[in-house]
């Protein structure tokens, strides 16, 4: 992938906002999480695993996803964790574009190694001044999911409002988290990244009436194809948990265009998965060591394990 990303730029510090301080990643009970991710990773039992779905050509695909990537909040891996965690797939899984994931889905194709597909979620300009170079460094692909109603623009998404409420950065007038432009995306596109829609107005399609649902898909993929050119596109849900998917959403995107859809839940993926069904794993979260993620990329998904003992699963 040819490297676009420093043409133009300016401080990539100051393109992220004023820094604050990164909360602890240690507590007194994380030393026995930490005991047992590592003894789930190392047990011998994922290795036993993973060889006969090998054997099987049933080995699973882990979709994983981000926000952002800087020093900000807690909820924003750091760039020192995002290089370590792309390091790690790239010598341990296939890492494979969310477009090949899904062909290799259509033609029912067996997946002999473990593999990896990285996303990104919502829009912020760190995606392309941090993850991106890091990414092209390790020729590791990716997706890169945004709102359109958002880009160039100074809107907050409303997780953002919603954290803003608990935190001092309310009352900081620099507080808001920069928004990639159509430059960046046209570049990052140049690049050889993929970038798919997440609705107009990070719009949960759950909730929201028939017509606005429609709406949301079929202007943001406008969007996207009138300042990026045509090209088949994902889609990926806001907020992305069961409660917030139906099977007319699904339907709806199906028939606006896009070639396949994800939720922000579920763990691994299988070659009977569903295009517009596919699982993800977050793997953004700041307070996440590195064994926690590689035990989350390996299966260990707390998330998953809640969404299934409270019957929620679609």
């Amino acid at each position: 992938m040819r490297n676009h990303f420093v043409e133009g730029l300016v401080d990539p510090a100051a393109s992220v906002g004023p820094q604050a301080e990164r909360a602890p990643k240690a507590s007194p009970r994380s030393w026995a999480k930490e005991a047992l991710f590592f003894f789930y990773l190392y047990c011998g039992w994922v290795q036993l695993r993973d060889a006969v779905r090998s054997l099987l050509g049933r080995s699973r695909v882990t979709v994983l996803y981000y926000h952002r990537i800087g020093e900000r909040d807690v909820l924003t891996r750091s760039i020192d964790d995002f290089r370590s965690d792309i390091e790690y797939l790239k010598q341990n899984y296939d890492c494979m574009s969310l477009r090949e994931f899904s062909e290799r889905l259509t033609a029912n194709k067996p997946f002999r190694r473990r593999a990896v597909v990285v996303t990104f979620d919502d829009g912020y300009r760190d995606n392309f001044t941090e993850a991106a170079p890091v990414l092209t460094q390790a020729g590791v692909p990716a997706t890169f999911f945004v709102a359109t109603g958002f880009i160039e623009t100074e809107r907050e998404f409303p997780h953002d409002l919603r954290a803003q409420r608990y935190d001092s950065l309310s009352d900081d007038p620099e507080s808001c988290f920069p928004k990639l432009r159509w430059d960046d995306l046209r570049a990052m596109q140049s690049s050889g990244f993929e970038i798919g829609s997440h609705t107009v107005n990070h719009t949960n399609l759950g909730t929201a009436d028939r017509q606005t649902v429609t709406l949301e898909l079929h202007d943001s993929l406008t969007a996207l194809n009138e300042h990026l050119g045509e090209a088949p596109r994902p889609f990926s849900f806001p907020w992305g948990k069961p409660e917030d998917i139906n099977q007319f959403a699904i339907d709806e995107a199906r028939r606006a265009g896009y070639y396949a859809a994800v939720s922000a839940y579920g763990g691994a993926n299988s070659r009977d998965t569903d295009r517009f069904r596919i699982r993800r794993v977050d793997v953004g979260n700041g307070h996440l060591t590195g064994l926690a993620v590689r035990a989350r990329i390996a299966g260990f998904d707390p998330e998953y394990f809640r969404i299934k003992r409270a019957g929620l699963e679609n």
